[in-house]
């Protein structure tokens, strides 16, 4: 048996080295433009469910979870302390510090018994209809003007009327604040006399157009929220025939049996600071049983 003979390493054939990309699968460090918006967009959509699985939990495990958070802000408490004699019990800030947990369970009952009873009188008005809203309504207000009668008639006040500098009888001395006087007066009336023309009853005056107009914070109701709110003003000018005007349509068409959106504000100092301060003025009893 003969053994093959050696080629010299000359003449050998080495393969050659492969430079191009390799053979096996190669990951890359980092993620493409396209890759990195793709997984922010799943990200947002996550954290976007989890926010609104959060917020449309059942009523009751929700209420649950907002109603303690607000009773331990309402009652805070804090540890009676190491030295006290019952270091188990709670005390609740405030003036009177040694109110104990007793104290604090009776106030959180209360507030969910006036929350609860506060929740069932909202769905009792609910189910109720506009009349029946109406009649109630209507039922106060003759109690009202009942325990009003009821009670004894005590004469108004007089009015105080100050002692001013440069002011005789009511009359400034110096001419040309009279003049400056007469001319607000003569505004005020010529104010009045426009709305008593073109919008008698509503609430406002469109001077540009002249007509009236009602749909504004007053509610969308004629409810003559400018004869009201002129009255003091127009008894303290002196213009009575035109305070008389106002109480008559008073008197005869004001009505707060409405169903209407006002602003609390306006409604308090405008109608019930007017017909007050008409009351104060003049002492008719229509502004008062208003």
């Amino acid at each position: 048996m003969t053994t093959p003979a050696l080629l010299p390493l000359s003449g050998r054939r080495i393969p050659p080295l492969n430079l191009g990309p390799p053979s096996f699968p190669h990951h890359r460090a980092t993620l493409r433009l396209s890759e990195k918006f793709i997984l922010l967009l799943i990200l947002s959509a996550f954290i976007t469910l989890c926010f609104g699985a959060f917020f449309f939990l059942p009523d009751s495990s929700k209420h649950k979870r907002f109603d303690l958070g607000l009773e331990d802000v309402l009652i805070p408490h804090v540890d009676a302390g190491k030295g006290a004699k019952n270091p188990g019990v709670f005390l609740i800030h405030g003036p009177d510090e040694h109110r104990h947990r007793e104290e604090e369970e009776r106030l959180r009952n209360k507030i969910r018994a006036d929350h609860e009873k506060a929740l069932e009188e909202a769905k009792e008005k609910l189910r109720k209809s506009k009349e029946e809203i109406r009649a109630e309504i209507q039922t106060e207000k003759n109690k009202v003007v009942q325990e009003m009668k009821t009670k004894e008639n005590k004469p108004l006040p007089p009015v105080p009327i100050p002692n001013l500098v440069g002011i005789n009888g009511g009359d400034p001395e110096d001419n040309d604040i009279r003049k400056k006087r007469e001319k607000i007066k003569e505004m005020m009336k010529h104010a009045w006399d426009n709305y008593r023309t073109y919008g008698w009853g509503h609430n406002e005056l469109r001077p540009i157009a002249k007509k009236g107009h009602s749909t504004n914070i007053f509610g969308s109701s004629q409810m003559g929220a400018t004869i009201v709110d002129a009255l003091d003003t127009l008894y303290i000018m002196g213009l009575h025939a035109e305070f008389q005007d106002g109480q008559r349509w008073i008197e005869d068409n004001l009505d707060f049996s409405v169903n209407s959106e006002v602003s609390v504000f306006e409604v308090n100092i405008r109608f019930i600071g007017g017909l007050l301060a008409a009351y104060y003025l003049s002492g008719e009893e229509v502004s008062k049983i208003k």
